[in-house]
């Protein structure tokens, strides 16, 4: 089960593209979008961390921090980071650390061998909890629609 608004995000710490640990607790004192992708380097996910680059310097104004979450190997993130020049950490949750903790791992699809996280995205307080929880996100509008919330909530 997903968490959802007002729940508090226990700390974890995960793998980032970059070969440095993000530790949830570490990262805490700002607010933060973690939005999950299902699989880096296809045309959708690309789209949303495009977008959520486009308007970085917008959140960062905000003091909100990004940060992209999927299940595929640092190296898949690697090249995502290079197509879609990113400037944000993308974690690379291939253990399902981090999607089972926010509770937005889905189920094995017939002919996968690997489990994805579904796209969701949150909106996390500086205590850790959870500001706002989107499901079902659309890749080409999560980035705006987060930063209008963003707008509206850290002001």
């Amino acid at each position: 089960m997903s968490l959802t608004t007002g729940d508090l995000v226990s700390d974890f710490t995960a793998q980032t593209d970059q070969d440095r640990p993000y530790r949830f607790s570490q990262n805490s004192g700002g607010w933060r979008v973690i939005f999950f992708f299902p699989r880096a380097n296809t045309t959708h996910c690309q789209m949303q961390a495009r977008r959520y680059q486009a308007l970085s310097s917008e959140f960062e104004a905000h003091g909100v921090s990004l940060l992209g979450v999927s299940s595929d190997t640092r190296q898949q993130q690697l090249m995502f980071r290079d197509i879609c020049k990113v400037s944000f950490p993308l974690i690379s949750d291939t253990d399902h650390t981090v999607s089972r903790k926010l509770g937005v791992l889905d189920d094995l699809m017939p002919g996968e061998d690997v489990q994805m996280a579904r796209r969701e995205t949150f909106l996390i307080d500086p205590p850790g909890r959870i500001a706002q929880h989107w499901q079902g996100v659309d890749p080409a509008t999560d980035a705006e629609i987060v930063l209008e919330q963003v707008k509206r909530t850290v002001a």
